[in-house]
């Protein structure tokens, strides 16, 4: 070894001693395949997408993890344009790639992270993200491009579920929000109507403003569709025994669709009971029998059937999860024209429809996805052009029946009171005073709770009956009713309401609130909760909101 002897450091000969290096151009040939092939070693056996392809878009190298991702040997790609073999020329969101591919080959530097849609030989739709590099000759001029991708399918998919569950949300909220406003108005149509209906003594008039009640209640149905979708009704929990569902909503369809449609029931189920709301199911199953009517315009055949099935892990279905336990399984098809996938997966959007303008508001399934969320149940859809259509609906059941005694029907009230009603909306406080004072009773009403309060510190020895609107500015019903209730403990009030919020409702009827009636009511549907909270009768069947598990 050689030594400086000023700085006692070995000099560049000495140190070039120690290295190993060929001394032969055969050894350094060799040095070199066996380089190359620890290379190639690794990039075969990458567990990741690594290709590379020239300035043309032509593929000339593959690795062996690329070659089972998209089932090609490397016979049969290299040499082949990326379009039309891992490209697709368009994505299945319409997107053309071929500008792209093309724009990656001319200038990868600006693609250097890239996410596209890809196919794989056998068809099948895949997301690929791409980390791009720029290859050079010698003289640093572009040959290609050196792409390494991994397949975010799973995670596309997840995400896509996501954004869905957030619109339907927002979707619901907004809902929720135009129903509150909505029934007010629909209210108020309907209670001036039964005002003229009940004052009128010319038959023609009395007619005409039947026609008008007639008429706000439909609108009400509309808002009722609404409301499930948004998963914030109000609605009466008992045993339903799901096959007299079944037949009732056949022999009704029987009536109504056309005659070409053949209706077949299958009820295989041994345990058809279970806990919720009979006329939301009903409703749920007739919209999806008119959905296949609408597919089998020349005939067909629809079939309801119904089965057990055991869950013994938590499942999930679609964005639906069920646990363990029993469950009745409702299954509707038909032979009707079926769905493309894109459709198939927007059916239960609301307002989404393939209907002529017109023909259908896009509020039907929509509807049938808010019951059986309610219900803790599940829903599912099968469905191929040309094959028809076939629905699962999954409820939990109750494997015994729960006794109940008969309801007993409630007689008017025998005598007048006075009703104190608050309510932000003129035409509500108007029409009830109006409709209210006809039949006897005293009523005074508010627009604000601060007022409210006010009155009632003063005389609520005098007030018999408080009516409550749920959403008010400054103060809600449920604030409400808590500063009456520390004024006078024993309180008599109702809650009025034109949808639930959350699990409110609940938390009134807990709290001491004494019954919940839905707008629009007529007033002989008041009639029937004054005379119940004023008799020794039973309270009215409880009533729940959507948050309330089942």
């Amino acid at each position: 070894m050689n030594t400086n002897k000023r700085t006692g450091t070995r000099t560049e000969s000495a140190a070039a001693d120690d290295v190993d290096l060929p001394q032969s151009s055969e050894e350094m040939y060799e040095a070199l395949r066996k380089s190359e092939e620890r290379y190639r070693e690794l990039v075969e056996h990458a567990n990741s997408i690594i290709l590379r392809w020239d300035r043309n878009g032509l593929i000339t190298f593959f690795n062996e993890f690329a070659q089972q991702f998209f089932g090609y040997s490397e016979e049969e790609i290299i040499g082949k344009h990326v379009v039309g073999t891992i490209v697709p020329a368009n994505e299945s969101t319409g997107r053309d790639l071929r500008p792209l591919m093309d724009h990656i080959c001319n200038n990868p530097d600006e693609h250097r992270y890239n996410i596209n849609e890809n196919i794989t030989k056998d068809g099948n739709r895949v997301w690929v993200a791409w980390t791009n590099k720029l290859l050079t000759n010698d003289n640093d001029e572009p040959i290609g491009v050196l792409s390494i991708g991994s397949d975010i399918t799973k995670q596309r998919l997840l995400e896509e579920e996501l954004r869905q569950a957030q619109k339907m949300q927002a979707i619901g909220e907004l809902a929720g929000g135009i129903a509150h406003d909505f029934n007010n108005m629909v209210h108020g149509i309907a209670g001036f109507a039964e005002v003229i209906h009940q004052t009128s003594f010319d038959a023609k008039i009395s007619e005409y403003a039947n026609q008008i009640l007639n008429t706000a209640h439909h609108a009400a149905e509309l808002t009722d569709q609404l409301l499930t979708f948004a998963r914030k009704g109000s609605y009466q929990i008992n045993e339903c025994n799901t096959h007299d569902i079944v037949r009732d909503v056949c022999a009704m369809l029987k009536r109504t669709i056309d005659r070409r449609i053949e209706i077949r029931q299958d009820l295989r189920a041994n345990s058809p009971h279970i806990k919720g709301d009979s006329a939301q199911l009903k409703s749920a199953l007739l919209n999806l029998g008119i959905n296949a009517k609408d597919a089998m315009l020349s005939g067909g055949e629809l079939v309801f059937t119904t089965s057990d099935m055991t869950v013994e892990n938590t499942l999930s279905i679609s964005d639906f999860q069920l646990e363990p336990g029993q469950y009745l399984r409702i299954n509707v098809s038909d032979t009707g024209t079926g769905m493309a996938e894109e459709i198939r997966q927007r059916i239960f959007e609301p307002f989404f429809t393939t209907k002529a303008s017109g023909r259908g508001a896009g509020l039907g399934l929509a509807a049938v996805y808010g019951t059986i969320h309610l219900h803790k149940g599940a829903i599912r859809c099968y469905s191929e052009i040309g094959e028809g259509t076939c629905f699962d609906l999954f409820l939990p059941i109750i494997p015994d029946k729960v006794d109940r005694r008969s309801a007993k029907k409630p007689v008017p009230c025998g005598k007048p009171i006075h009703i104190m009603l608050v309510d932000d909306e003129a035409i509500v406080r108007n029409y009830s005073k109006t409709l209210f004072e006809m039949h006897d009773h005293k009523v005074t009403t508010f627009a604000s709770a601060p007022e409210a309060i006010e009155y009632y510190k003063r005389n609520f020895t005098a007030v018999d009956l408080v009516l409550l609107d749920m959403i008010m500015p400054d103060m809600d019903g449920q604030q409400l009713f808590a500063e009456l209730k520390q004024i006078n403990p024993t309180i008599k009030a109702i809650l009025s309401t034109g949808y639930s919020v959350e699990s409110k409702v609940q938390e009134l009827l807990a709290d001491g609130i004494l019954d919940c009636i839905k707008k629009p009511f007529t007033y002989e549907q008041l009639e029937q909760r004054i005379a119940l909270l004023f008799s020794d009768d039973e309270k009215p069947p409880e009533l729940v909101s959507s948050e309330q598990s089942l």
